[in-house]
């Protein structure tokens, strides 16, 4: 009886052995990866229109006006718009507005490299139960577009305006992009999306989401691809930055939440747009790789750049190792496995041979 039971125990400890793989384990679904009826039609009422907005920045980071939808023509004649230079309008994410920090950053940072600057204020349309905020993003997209439809005949030029954004805000300016194209007959020149929104639309088709064909260039930078950002490459060129999933914290490089990843791609735009060709990434054949950190092996090994000078004629997955504190870039040692920083900092606290304690 006893030896029946180790035999029994013997083969069953066995028999149950394996070596973990990704098709035992599966792959992440991300988080809120389908919102049953977000994409149901979301209406704006013509009054409460009046709380979408577009703030104009002055050359002081204090000096702001703001232009309601119903206020487009005095928009166009605002003194700090000169049609003659490139325009960056940025969309921010899930319950943000202007008067708050990401807004102002981008704004000061756009305005001291010479672009007039608008800044959307989706505030009202998003304080409310994320998957309703993401349903009215449709709407707010439409209407948006109109409103630089309406300058676009006071002079704005589409090849010259750029949107930036950040999170939801990614999701949105897809929407503007699309409607635009509609109005207009033409396309936005850029779009940058920082970790745009994955919640709800992860598993959405081109026209419900952001994608590369809504402006004439569409760059992404990933750094929380499973929790509020996408993993999917929507862009022409996607930068998964340490391979996307999440990203070193600055005060203790194990403490970087989902959040903390998730707005590292804001503060990695901000340091790229002073920090030129400073921000060297590497292609991938595919998100797996990236995820994996297995590009550097990559034959030939073909970069680009994270920021306004990146080569758009370059385009596919691409690998972007960090720093975990500001400004994060490590030129070309990241394009070097041992400079990557989980791997260093890993083989650097194991390095002897023995521990003891």
């Amino acid at each position: 009886m006893i030896l029946n039971l180790f035999i029994v125990i013997f083969f069953a400890g066995n028999c149950c052995t394996m070596k973990s793989t990704k098709a035992r384990e599966g792959y992440p679904a991300g988080y809120l990866a389908d919102c049953p009826g977000s994409t149901k039609e979301a209406i704006i009422s013509n009054n409460t229109l009046k709380y979408l907005s577009i703030y104009v920045q002055g050359n002081d980071s204090l000096i702001r006006r703001r232009y309601s939808y119903h206020e487009t023509r005095f928009l166009a004649n605002d003194p700090d718009l000169d049609f003659g230079k490139k325009t960056m309008l940025y969309v921010g994410g899930y319950l943000d507005s202007p008067s708050f920090p990401f807004s102002t950053l981008m704004g000061v940072s756009y305005k001291s490299i010479g672009y007039n600057v608008l800044l959307l204020d989706t505030n009202y349309f998003t304080t409310m139960e994320y998957p309703r905020a993401a349903r009215f993003m449709r709407p707010v997209g439409k209407y948006t577009a109109k409103m630089l439809a309406d300058l676009t005949q006071e002079g704005l030029d589409p090849t010259m305006l750029e949107l930036v954004s950040l999170s939801l805000g990614g999701q949105t300016s897809g929407f503007i992009a699309k409607n635009y194209r509609l109005l207009t007959g033409m396309n936005i020149s850029r779009i940058t999306a920082l970790d745009p929104a994955g919640p709800c639309f992860r598993n959405l088709g081109p026209a419900d989401r952001l994608d590369k064909t809504d402006a004439d260039f569409v760059e992404v930078v990933h750094t929380n691809i499973d929790n509020f950002g996408m993993a999917a490459p929507i862009g022409h060129i996607n930068y998964y930055v340490n391979g996307g999933e999440h990203q070193p914290g600055e005060y203790f490089w194990m403490l970087c939440t989902e959040f903390c990843s998730h707005v590292r791609a804001h503060a990695l735009w901000i340091a790229a747009l002073t920090y030129h060709e400073s921000f060297v990434a590497i292609q991938c054949d595919s998100v797996q790789q990236a995820r994996y950190k297995k590009c550097y092996d990559r034959v030939p090994q073909v970069t680009n750049y994270l920021g306004l000078k990146a080569n758009k004629t370059v385009q596919g997955i691409f690998y972007l190792a960090t720093t975990n504190t500001y400004p994060y870039f490590m030129g070309k040692k990241g394009l070097k496995k041992e400079y990557d920083f989980y791997t260093n900092i890993t083989t650097t606290l194991n390095k002897s041979k023995l521990l003891k304690i």
